[in-house]
């Protein structure tokens, strides 16, 4: 179970952020290559990555907020802290930006200044939420590693204490 908890943690944080990196990549080079095919594609992506990112932020809240509570280091709460911000950022993205740019879309006010507006906002947010993933990543790395290097020491230490 204790290794459970932060292997759940580190494979949803690695989706998650893996995801939201493709999802740039791929929509970056849809529109420099095919820009008509994109403009049909893009906002599809955006939409099943929505529902994909709402999951795996359930899955990295669950898993460091048991994880926490199964180990209270403050590491671990600051991870947690991370991961809420992220979500919060992608409930906003998904209920209030995205929602109203798939509705202007969908009413052909794909290159008009409201969506253009929303568009800058919501680069916006991915790129807040790309970045707080990251230092969570960097943490998540460094609170797995001390548990190990903990678990090490006590290990060692524990024959010359005998």
């Amino acid at each position: 179970m204790r290794y459970g908890l932060s292997f759940l943690t580190a494979l949803a944080w690695g989706l998650w952020l893996g995801g939201l990196m493709t999802l740039f990549l791929t929509v970056s080079r849809l529109f420099a290559v095919n820009h008509a095919n994109a403009v049909v594609a893009a906002p599809q992506m955006f939409i099943v990555f929505e529902r994909y990112q709402l999951a795996l932020a359930a899955a990295s809240l669950i898993g460091s907020a048991f994880w926490r509570l199964r180990e209270p280091r403050a590491i671990l709460s600051v991870i947690f802290s991370l991961f809420a911000v992220a979500s919060i950022a992608t409930v906003v993205q998904t209920t209030l930006i995205s929602a109203k740019m798939h509705h202007l879309r969908e009413m052909g006010e794909s290159s008009g200044p409201e969506f253009m507006r929303l568009h800058g906002i919501s680069m916006a947010v991915y790129m807040s939420e790309a970045t707080v993933l990251l230092v969570a990543g960097f943490l998540l790395v460094g609170a797995i590693g001390s548990r190990a290097r903990g678990k090490t020491v006590a290990t060692s230490e524990a024959p010359a204490c005998a």
